[in-house]
């Protein structure tokens, strides 16, 4: 059995970052493999990494220590994603020191990377995502993105340098897998699907009944979960709700856009990710300029309409990965337009679920064959 070391970011309130890491680490699990999740590292070993290194082994938690200093109580949504993360990973201890690093990578066969935008060098470049560390050992990309159409010129030669020791790269945009082929010079390099899509609709569904929903939700209702913070979304929302018919609307704030809310709807800051999954489950209809909430939509068979967070000139712009699952499923007239109102139809999932189903199993083939070869 090959012991794998898993490394993506965590997740600290985003919970398509969350649900994403979890779905890996989950299924990694599932098909038999001894997974630890490894979520950071300093860039530097400090002496105040030692120490908090030395405090570790006797129990002292630092974080813990400050907010009891400050007066800060954990709210019950991070309360939930604390509790989450418990229940759902196993976490390596962490890092504060080389020696605990070089501890790690003797114990583990491969290293997996991804997902999320743990390659996105216009938001940040940190190697340790690209696995600089990981000495001889196997390296293998699952569904990492980019976010972003091409790397900037200013990281391009080290990303170059850092990809060419990875065996296997499965990226999760088309758009990924052409820039990365064409910097490598490499016809390998995979589009897969994103980790969530891993574990299929009855999973979803068993895992969203742990959820403790504080609020009334037997009425039929639109989902809300909104991350750009754009002045016309609430128009946008307003016309959601005339064009289905649906007058409940639960927002769940996004981390990124906190104080997002229209007149008459219910703002629910308490869900954790066990929560969203199962809003988005039971969900008339989802409102969305997220990635992951569209991602489990589909997966789940929920009909929902595209908000694009950013205009396409943009230099940050990360509409790609939006065109790139919507055209897979044929399902691009879900982006809103005020004047075309398809994105309001019922969605016929039948044949979009066939897809999933095809591209779930050459995923699932692409991850096992790369842990194997």
């Amino acid at each position: 059995m090959n012991n794998i070391t898993l490394v993506t970011w965590l997740g600290s309130g985003n919970f398509g970052t969350s649900l994403q890491s979890f779905a890996l680490h989950r299924k990694l699990q599932n098909l038999g493999y001894s997974v630890t999740f490894l979520s950071g590292c300093p860039k530097k070993f400090t002496i105040k990494n030692k120490i908090k290194y030395v405090l570790g082994l006797i129990g002292v938690d630092l974080s813990s220590i400050k907010r009891k200093i400050k007066g800060e109580k954990l709210t019950l949504k991070q309360k939930k994603l604390k509790r989450f993360i418990q229940d759902n990973y196993h976490l390596a201890e962490a890092i504060n020191s080389k020696r605990q690093l070089d501890r790690i990578v003797d114990n583990t066969d491969v290293f997996v990377t991804g997902s999320d935008q743990i390659w996105n060098t216009v938001y940040c470049f940190n190697p340790f995502y690209f696995l600089d560390f990981a000495k001889d050992k196997k390296r293998i990309a699952y569904a990492s993105s980019m976010g972003i159409s091409d790397f900037p010129n200013e990281h391009k030669q080290a990303v170059k340098s850092l990809l060419s020791k990875f065996q296997h790269i499965g990226v999760r945009e088309q758009t990924a897998a052409k820039a990365i082929s064409s910097l490598l010079d490499r016809n390998d390099i995979r589009q897969v699907l994103d980790p969530t899509f891993l574990l299929d609709r009855k999973d979803w569904f068993a895992i969203s009944e742990k959820a403790d929903i504080e609020i009334d939700t037997h009425d039929k209702y639109i989902f809300c979960y909104l991350i750009g913070n754009n002045s016309w979304y609430i128009e946008q929302l307003q016309d959601v709700v005339a064009s289905t018919g649906i007058k409940k609307v639960i927002i769940v704030p996004a981390v990124e856009n906190k104080d997002f809310s229209v007149e008459g709807a219910t703002i629910y800051d308490a869900a954790g990710p066990l929560e969203f999954i199962k809003l988005i489950k039971e969900a008339a209809f989802v409102c969305t300029d997220s990635f992951h909430a569209t991602a489990l939509s589909l997966n789940m068979e929920v009909p929902f309409v595209e908000f694009m967070r950013f205009s396409d000139d943009s230099k940050g712009s990360q509409n790609s990965r939006i065109y790139d699952i919507l055209e897979r499923y044929n399902l691009t007239y879900r982006i809103y337009n005020k004047a075309d109102k398809r994105w309001a139809e019922i969605i016929d999932y039948s044949a979009v679920s066939n897809q999933i189903n095809n591209d779930r199993k050459a995923s699932l083939d692409f991850l096992v064959e790369s842990i194997e070869r």
